[in-house]
């Protein structure tokens, strides 16, 4: 059996979601099992997802995954590179992975592979951080670096599904993994575009959500994503209450001491400080963001530290190999994954959170720093008073039909 990962955040699920599943398993076989890792309830940009880790992984399920994974807060707050690393180790870990596949504007996989490549050479290196020297961030000092070598081709990484394609092609060069690539061009609008036709970028979706037009945003889901987004709306289980989430990050920010913050990920060259000013001055989490912003640090990395530092996760931790594989959800294709993992797997694979109490050293570390991080979550959530402390250690991989 072909096993495909795919690395996503499905915030939410959405059509276009679906159809990277279909022309995955059209490419690879109809016996082909796709295995998801997917952030849990915080997400890369530096927010809360709009559903629990949970809900989320079983509308993927719902949506044609077989199995999903939790790629837990310290890893999902990182840079694209850390991400996307975490997220690959995660998924190689299971120890049965044939196949990544990933959605690309450029979906040349010898093209990809050549630039990750080159990203990698000490050379390129060097020059980025050459570069980095005259006060540009670090895309525009990669890119002038890559530029050097392969001229009109380093704009590959102007586009925002490329960038992340050639972080995975990067993250598997890097552990020497024989495992193929499937790029797949991506179809509709872009990340942070609106519609065409049925489909809808997410943060399209989350905005027609958020602003109440949840018919409008339905019809841009699967059905099965639709009825369970329904269902979790109704429930008080969907869209944290963005009020809540921030007064409950303002009162933790404002006792921060700086090394608190000089121990976050991504806390150097000053940034740190500029962000405990940042804390002392904002009276909001945008103000926060926008003061500690500057032309070198995008926004996203700034709304990451700021969740990362809510959270209490440090450098250390953001920095530690993901040590065990987490299942959120799996159908019945899926069990046969699972079944195999559960003999190849090198990293220890959690179906239930009792497994966990056997976990030591980094693993147990990552998983209550997980386990809090999901609590924390639950606080913000409508129906936030049904919900008991703790969930995270009750709640077993959910099983869909």
């Amino acid at each position: 059996m072909r096993i495909c990962g795919i690395v996503s955040e499905y915030n939410p699920f959405h059509k276009g979601h679906a159809h990277q599943i279909l022309e995955a398993k059209a490419a690879l076989g109809e016996d082909c099992a796709v295995v998801c890792c997917m952030s849990s309830d915080f997400v890369q940009r530096g927010d809360a997802a709009i559903l629990p880790k949970h809900l989320r992984a079983k509308a993927a399920v719902l949506g044609g995954a077989d199995v999903v994974l939790e790629l837990p807060a310290p890893y999902a707050l990182r840079s694209a590179e850390g991400f996307a690393q975490s997220a690959v180790d995660i998924l190689l870990g299971t120890g049965v992975l044939t196949d990544l596949s990933f959605g690309a504007e450029d979906a040349d996989p010898e093209l990809l592979k050549e630039t990750a490549s080159l990203l990698l050479e000490h050379q390129t290196v060097q020059d980025t951080l050459m570069h980095l020297k005259t006060g540009i961030s670090y895309a525009a000092a990669r890119e002038r670096a890559l530029y050097a070598r392969v001229k009109e081709k380093a704009e590959i990484l102007q586009k925002p599904n490329n960038i992340l394609a050639i972080e995975y092609c990067k993250a598997l060069i890097r552990r020497e993994s024989a495992v193929n690539i499937l790029p797949i061009p991506r179809v509709g609008a872009g990340h942070d575009e609106g519609a065409e036709g049925e489909y809808a970028s997410a943060s399209h979706i989350r905005q027609l959500l958020r602003e109440g037009k949840t018919e409008e945003a339905l019809a841009y889901l699967p059905e099965g994503t639709a009825s369970l987004l329904q269902d979790a709306l109704a429930q008080g289980q969907a869209l944290v209450d963005q009020t809540r989430l921030e007064n409950a990050m303002l009162s933790a920010l404002v006792r921060l001491t700086a090394d608190d913050l000089a121990a976050l990920p991504d806390a150097n060259e000053g940034l740190d400080n500029r962000l405990l000013e940042a804390i002392r001055k904002g009276r909001t989490i945008e103000d926060i963001c926008a003061q500690a912003k500057t032309k070198r640090y995008a926004l996203s990395r700034i709304r990451r530290m700021v969740f990362c530092a809510w959270l209490g996760i440090t450098r250390q931790e953001a920095e530690t190999a993901p040590p065990y594989v987490r299942v959120l959800a799996f159908s019945d294709k899926g069990r046969e994954v699972l079944k195999a993992a559960r003999k190849q797997a090198t990293l220890p694979l959690i179906t239930k959170p009792a497994h966990a109490f056997d976990l030591g050293g980094d693993a147990r570390v990552i998983f209550e720093r997980e386990a809090l991080a999901c609590d924390l979550y639950h606080l913000a959530l409508p129906c936030w008073k049904d919900i008991r402390w703790g969930a995270d250690w009750r709640q077993d991989a959910i099983y869909v039909k």
